[in-house]
This record gives C-alpha cells, structure tokens and sequence, in this order.
C-alpha cells in the first residue's frame, strides 16, 4: 500500500509539473535560485529528448543572469574552483540524444574543477540488469579560457576504480588523489591516445557562478543544441 501511494504521487506530480513557481513573480536572488534548484531536482534523472525540462528552466536562468550579470569566466575561475554535483542535465554521454544512460547513477554525478586547467568527472557506475555499483569512474578534462563565458575542453583520460571511495572519502575526495597518482586501485578504462581522439572536443559556456550554484550550457560538434547543466556546490 506505501509504494502504491508512493507511485501515485509520483505520477501526480509529473502530471502538475507546472505548478512552479512562475518566473515573473520571482524578483531576487535567493528565490530565483531556490526555484531553480527545486525544478533541477523534481527533474533528476529523467530524459528530455523533446526539450520539455530545459525550457521549463531556461526563463528561470535567464532571469537570474540578468539580476546578476556574470563577468567573464576568467574572473570567476576561484568560484568555479571546486566540489559541484550535477542536479540536471544530460544522461547520456554517447549518444547526444537526452536519454537516460542505464549504467549511470544519476545521483551519484559529480565534477571537481581546479582552477589550474583541468577537472573531474567522477560518477558512480551501475551494472544495466541489477543496478548495483560496478565501481566508480574517473574522467579528466583539461580546459583553457576562451573569452566571455567560453571555456573550451578535452577529455584527456578514463580510468575507474571496482569499488566505492574508500571508507572516510567522498567522490569528489577521489579526484585529487587521482591526480597525484595516490588513488589505490585505480586503473586506465582506455589507453590515454584514445580518450583524446574519441571522446571529442567541446565547449563549457559557464553563464552563472556563485557560492553555491552553478549554470552551465555544453557545446560539442556531435550535439545539434546545447546542453544545460544545473550543479550545486558540495563538501
């Protein structure tokens, strides 16, 4: 009875989706952003091959950027410096086509930036048929500045550990290890030449910045329109 009321909520909630707040009555900071974050979030792990979820989004990130205009991203590489997890965005990393990739925890998507030039994507990695953990995934990028909000990126390396962080590390713990080559277990998933010439090129258009938010769209030649990213700060 719990999970029939559970599921029936669930469905009533996809189905009035568009009680949120609406935009125009939303004229500050702090409001615009716990709007945001509670959309990105009633949103998390779904599809959105016709769009629906980022243009629901999209007038809310818009009008955040215009009552708080973004100075260029070279001048916000000490906010963007940092922990952030991933509330919305794309699923699926091969096919461009904003479906859901059953092998990925959706939850559990994190990004670990350092402002040097180069960053982090850590996830948790599923098996397809029992959806328990297979490990957890290490993909390194390397970015430059690129003028206005544009910073251009490469993927440089994947490599994977069989297990959850250690005991008393966190995901994005894992990224700095990785880096100094201190992360026990850690093995290449692909030889280095090959993330480089096949994972592609792409382009972060980093619109909004602050202490605990962050608004991204990605550009890439294989994708035919941007993708938004909706990341919040984390420990």
């Amino acid at each position: 009875m719990k999970r029939l009321f559970l599921t029936l909520l669930l469905i009533g909630q996809a189905a009035f989706g568009q009680t949120f707040t609406p935009v125009e009555s939303l004229n500050d900071l702090p409001s615009l952003k716990k709007e945001i974050l509670k959309i990105a979030e009633f949103y998390l792990g779904q599809p959105d091959q016709d769009f629906k979820i980022q243009n629901t989004l999209v007038p809310y990130v818009d009008k955040l950027i215009e009552l708080n205009p973004q100075p260029p991203v070279e001048e916000r590489l000490d906010l963007l410096d940092g922990r952030w997890q991933q509330v919305w965005g794309p699923y699926e990393y091969r096919k461009y086509d904003r479906t859901v990739d059953p092998t990925l925890d959706t939850s559990k998507i994190y990004q670990v930036v350092f402002k040097e030039g180069y960053y982090y994507n850590v996830s948790n990695v599923l098996d397809e048929d029992t959806r328990k953990s297979r490990g957890t995934t290490l993909l390194r990028g390397e970015f430059k500045l690129g003028g206005g909000v544009k910073l251009p990126v490469r993927f440089t390396s994947l490599r994977r550990i069989k297990t959850f962080p250690p005991r008393g590390l966190s995901y994005t713990d894992l990224a700095e290890l990785a880096e100094n080559d201190q992360l026990e277990g850690l093995k290449k998933v692909l030889p280095n030449w090959v993330v480089k010439l096949f994972f592609g090129r792409g382009v972060l258009n980093e619109v909004y910045t602050d202490e605990d938010l962050r608004i991204t769209y990605g550009t890439s030649k294989q994708a035919d329109a941007p993708f938004l990213y909706i990341l919040k700060r984390v420990p």
